[in-house]
């Protein structure tokens, strides 16, 4: 591959010597290169450069009108700075001052006549590799530089969330003065971390492994900010009634699984032995309730145990009491003193102000669960003794009778073995669809962009071949929501998947009913896309 590269490299020769032209063009040709330009004036090196953009120059030095020292100086104003144009010089002059005045000229490598055609072969190999090599390098660096305009325009987003979140906090007057202190350090010590890497990732020098490393932190850095974000539009929506609610019917253990499995890797490194307590059989029991604020809310006592939990085991299980269902979270850790078993709840809040030196977050997890819980028609409660463990339960009014597997009416495109998949991506922003295009880049999907809610309904109805829509919900001329009205018109069976920055629950909702068959919020991590595009048969992982 890099071979094929090289041979079609744009290669110029410069002397006024028509044989020495003859004999480097009949080595290059030999050698299988096919892109050669020559010529004996040296005053048309200028024209020739514009023209044809050598990848390498041989040059001779002494000729007349114009020395090869004098056309490296014409070049030098013609060549960007962040790009790498060897000159080879193949001269008669064989004097170490011509020598050392031509390498500090420009020259990359220099040649005395008479030369060995060999050893001219592999000189000419070696600087094309090189300026191979070099615009790879910079290729990389162009696409680390749109990852990190992908992330600033995250963080603007992320900002505009959060500036609406403290709005509406303070506005309730229920947010005490902590809100500052806490917002300013789970903003700033992520954000501190994105920037930083995201500034050193653009370094030339750095290695394969190191760029890695950096990304890695970059991603956990920008998971903790939102987090840090989704807790305090939460708490903003639950402390001014905002919060809606959507009681629908579901399969309570895979959401218990779910969560268990988030936090499985924390479990893990910290050595914590994480399961589940569910009754005998199990499958197929159903709750009814609203799905994602029972995740959320079981997530945060969860996370609450792993992250006070040092040595033993962190346990999430649930059991049935007539018409009730009971969540409970145990786990081994530090314990709570009785006089702080209500603090706790209170927003910002650890059972002491020394505790969160030890242990980063907002302090708003088990405030949130508290609130949405009661939201939901119960009240949590806590059992513990310090040094021993705790435990977290609640009961709610959710427990179904029905039986068996709900059938949510996905419709699934299965794709067959060398079929071409086409995937409409509805979206005005070009950093985001650049980020889709980037995780969808397989021969087997054709990619089509609308940028708007109406373009995209007019290629529907255009292109019956379409497969699959990736809709934003906030779009110019026409939104998400009204385009997947329209398109669902004509193309019912069309899977459509709102892929957005509209978190909420009543978002959500609002989606589906406009008839969006799944709901991705931003932004969008790469696995999440993945897993719910096999969900409706496009197996890309």
């Amino acid at each position: 591959m890099i071979d094929s590269t090289l041979k079609n490299a744009n290669i110029l020769i410069i002397d006024d010597q028509e044989a020495n032209v003859e004999v480097l063009l009949g080595l290059l040709e030999m050698q299988g290169y096919t892109n050669i330009k020559t010529s004996i004036d040296p005053r048309e090196v200028i024209s020739l450069y514009r023209s044809f953009v050598p990848d390498l120059i041989l040059l001779d030095l002494m000729m007349p009108y114009v020395s090869g020292f004098e056309v490296m100086e014409q070049l030098k104003p013609l060549i960007p700075e962040d790009t790498y144009l060897p000159i080879l010089i193949l001269t008669a002059d064989v004097t170490p001052e011509s020598k050392q005045r031509a390498l500090s000229g420009g020259a990359s490598d220099f040649l005395t006549k008479p030369f060995d055609l060999i050893e001219v072969g592999l000189r000419i190999r070696n600087l094309l590799h090189t300026s191979y090599l070099q615009k790879q390098l910079q290729n990389q660096n162009l696409i680390l530089e749109e990852k990190v305009k992908e992330r600033t325009a995250e963080l603007v987003n992320i900002n505009i969330e959060l500036i609406a979140a403290k709005e509406k906090a303070e506005a309730s007057d229920n947010l005490k003065g902590a809100f500052i202190n806490n917002i300013s350090h789970e903003i700033r010590t992520p954000l501190n971390g994105i920037l930083g890497f995201s500034q050193i990732l653009t370094d030339a020098g750095l290695s394969n492994e190191e760029k890695e490393e950096y990304l890695s932190m970059v991603n956990e850095s920008s998971d903790r900010l939102i987090n840090t974000v989704t807790n305090f539009i939460d708490i903003s929506l639950l402390t001014s009634k905002n919060q809606e609610v959507n009681r629908l019917e579901f399969d309570l253990e895979p959401l218990l699984c779910g969560v268990v499995e988030k936090l499985r890797e924390p479990s893990r490194k910290k050595g914590l032995k994480i399961s589940m307590e569910i009754p005998e059989n199990a499958d197929g029991i159903k709750a009814k309730t609203d799905k994602d604020l029972l995740e959320k809310t079981l997530f945060h006592l969860l996370d609450n145990a792993v992250k006070f939990t040092e040595l033993g085991f962190v346990k999430l299980g649930f059991e049935i009491k007539g018409t009730d269902i009971r969540f409970f979270v145990q786990d081994s850790g530090v314990g709570i003193s009785p006089e702080n078993n209500l603090q706790i709840f209170k927003g910002f809040t650890q059972e002491h102000a020394s505790m969160t030196r030890g242990y980063e977050g907002s302090g708003l997890g088990l405030s949130i669960a508290s609130k949405i819980v009661e939201l939901l028609g119960g009240k949590i409660e806590v059992s513990s003794e310090k040094g021993v463990g705790s435990t977290f339960s609640f009961s709610l009014p959710c427990f179904s009778q029905s039986f068996g597997f709900v059938d949510e009416n996905i419709p699934v495109k299965k794709s067959k073995p060398g079929d071409k998949l086409n995937v409409l991506v509805a979206e005005d922003d070009e950093f985001n669809y650049f980020y889709i295009n980037k995780i969808l880049k397989y021969e087997f999907i054709n990619l089509i962009h609308a940028e708007d809610g109406q373009k995209a309904v007019d290629i529907c109805l255009n292109n019956p071949e379409i497969d699959i829509v990736l809709m934003d919900l906030k779009m110019p001329l026409m939104d998400g929501f009204e385009a997947t009205r329209q398109i669902k018109l004509f193309r019912k069976d069309l899977p459509i998947i709102a892929v957005t920055a509209y978190s909420g629950t009543e978002d959500r909702k609002n989606a589906m009913m406009a008839g969006c068959d799944e709901f991705i919020t931003k932004p969008v991590k790469k696995e999440v896309l993945m897993n719910t595009l096999e969900r409706f048969g496009v197996k890309v992982l």
